[in-house]
């Protein structure tokens, strides 16, 4: 049946899809902790990246569509700045 089929290929697609995220996300994950590990918390997109994380970057930008590692270096960059204004302001 037609429709039994087009059911299965529509589920294929979507574990696809889902396959695809938790490889982007883990990428991205191994990239920003690497960064962490590396002493970097300032780290912006522009930014040299350490020798130590290259391969990570790299892969990060293997496994995740261009505008995903846009946005999430953009938050990333963005979390890290709220994180250290807070930080000053509890320190006054």
């Amino acid at each position: 049946d037609q429709s039994v089929l087009a059911m299965a290929e529509d589920t294929l697609k979507h574990f696809a899809r889902k396959k695809a995220r938790e490889a982007c996300h883990e990428a991205r994950d191994a990239f920003y902790k690497c960064l962490e590990d590396s002493g970097i918390h300032n780290w912006r997109k522009g930014d040299p990246v350490p020798s130590s994380c290259a391969t990570c970057r790299k892969g990060y930008e293997g496994e995740c569509p261009s505008s995903w590692v846009l946005h999430f270096d953009q938050t990333y960059s963005h979390n890290k700045a709220v994180s250290r204004f807070l930080d000053q302001n509890k320190q006054s």
